[in-house]
């Protein structure tokens, strides 16, 4: 096995862990946390709150709202702000998107079309997106079949 099996796994493990397991444990941890050393210990609050699912049940309705609304925000005014910044550090984009402008000035050479459009092909098929290159492979054999023979009468 290669080192990349491993980065992939620890990457999955990750993802699995921040995105999904953390999330819910922390959520679930902050509604007994703030029970617990908030509201148990301030009669005024234990009186609002009287128990745990009380107190549970108020906190989701307050909080899952605004934790959409600055999710939205996020998403509407500071996503490209990140995405600008992710893509400054992108070489895959910089060398291929220099590959466009030299191709499209005519100077790039068959080396660098033939590596690009292999690491593009990898990508696909590791991602079995293959279908998306039937398109292309038609035209290459149909440019590469001998034209069929004319039946002249």
């Amino acid at each position: 096995m290669n080192g990349q099996f491993f980065q992939r796994r620890w990457l999955d493990f990750r993802n699995g862990h921040s995105t999904y397991l953390i999330f819910a444990m922390a959520f679930f941890q902050f509604v007994v946390i703030t029970y617990t050393l908030a509201i148990e210990r301030f009669d005024v609050l234990k009186t609002v709150f009287p128990s745990m699912g009380t107190w549970a049940v108020v906190f989701v309705i307050v909080y899952i709202p605004t934790a959409v609304a600055i999710g939205y925000w996020h998403r509407k005014k500071q996503y490209a702000v990140e995405n600008e910044a992710l893509l400054k550090e992108n070489w895959v984009w910089a060398w291929i998107s220099m590959y466009q402008i030299r191709l499209i000035e005519g100077k790039a050479t068959p080396e660098e079309t033939r590596q690009v459009k292999e690491f593009l092909e990898a990508i696909l098929k590791r991602q079995k997106k293959d279908t998306l290159m039937t398109h292309y492979l038609e035209d290459i054999l149909k440019r590469q079949a001998p034209p069929p023979p004319s039946s002249s009468p």
